[in-house]
This record gives C-alpha cells, structure tokens and sequence, in this order.
C-alpha cells in the first residue's frame, strides 16, 4: 500500500474537513460516530441551532446510506446484519459547515431520485415545511424505506439549495453524492 496518511490528513485540514468517514454503516456505528460528532461540533464552537442542524443533516445521510446503498456487506444468511456502505463528510467553509454524503446506486434509480431532488431541490422553506407535514401523514410507498422525508428534512435544514451528482462507474452503477450546506 502506498497511501501516505500524513499527507491525507494534511490535505483534508487544508480543506477545512473535521469529520471523515468511508466504509460499512451499521444501526449501532451510527450512534458512536454521532457521539465523536457531537463532541467535534462542540469544539468547532457552532452555535446550539447549526449543531442541531448539522447532526440532523448527518444522521439523515447516514440513514440514507443505511436504507439505499448498492454496495452491501452480508453475513450469509442473515439480511438484518447487513452492512451498507458509503462515505460521510463534515468541514466547514466561510457560509457554515457541508456535509457531503456519497454511496453507490443503480443506474436504473437514477431517474426517480433526479426528479425526487429537483422536485425538493426547488420548494421554499414554507412549501418544504408543509410538504414535510403532509408526507409524515402519509404512508411510505412499498419500494421505500421512508416517507421520503430525509431529503425533505435535509432541504429544511439547509441554508442553500442541495447539490448532487451521479458518478457512472459502470453499466450497473453510479456512485451518488449529495451535498448539504447549514449556516452559522
């Protein structure tokens, strides 16, 4: 391996990055990384109301890996240990802090999730509060994990409009990257 890790740690705090993670997500490593997460927001001073944010922001990324990746880790057998996996970035930046999530996902979900983030992408903070309520009434539809309300609460919590982008890796995939900016 010739991966210098001095310079990979050089380079992520010359771009402002205070939170890295890249690998399999499970139920239970969700709560410790919160934890380092909270503690880091903590030192980084962020006011009480973007450290919410932020962490809400995070847990929903997290969740969305959790729920949509295409890469997956399996103990045969067993679907509930199931690991998905993805890569999660929090730094900061002169408008507040990003928060970068990215996993793999079929080519063929690409259209649906398009249409999905311009639709939220493009709602005022009132037209995604009531879109927020109205979807928390209803019930989730049999292909999804959710009502569809992470992106909706990730469009709330943010103060600029979501920036995402598919990656082709190949004839099956596309690695997805959403980004999400909460203000000071």
């Amino acid at each position: 391996m010739n991966l210098n890790l001095y310079e990979f740690y050089q380079d992520a705090k010359g771009k402002n990055i205070i939170f890295y993670y890249c690998g399999p997500i499970a139920h239970a490593s969700i709560e410790g990384v919160a934890q380092t997460l909270r503690k880091n927001l903590e030192y980084e001073e962020a006011g009480n109301l973007t450290a919410q944010s932020v962490f809400s922001v995070f847990i929903e990324q997290m969740q969305n890996i959790l729920n949509y990746s295409a890469e997956r880790l399996a103990i045969p057998e067993t679907v509930e240990n199931e690991l998905r996996v993805g890569v999660v970035v929090i730094g900061h930046e002169k408008n507040g802090y990003f928060i970068l999530c990215g996993n793999k996902v079929y080519n063929g979900d690409i259209p649906a999730l398009t249409e999905k983030l311009e639709y939220v992408r493009h709602l005022n903070k009132e037209e995604l509060k009531a879109l927020y309520k109205e979807r928390r009434r209803m019930e989730p539809s049999p292909d999804s994990k959710g009502a569809g309300l992470g992106l909706i609460e990730m469009a709330r919590k943010g103060t600029e409009p979501l920036e995402y982008s598919f990656l082709p890796i190949d004839r099956e995939f596309s690695f997805f990257t959403i980004r999400v900016v909460v203000g000071r």
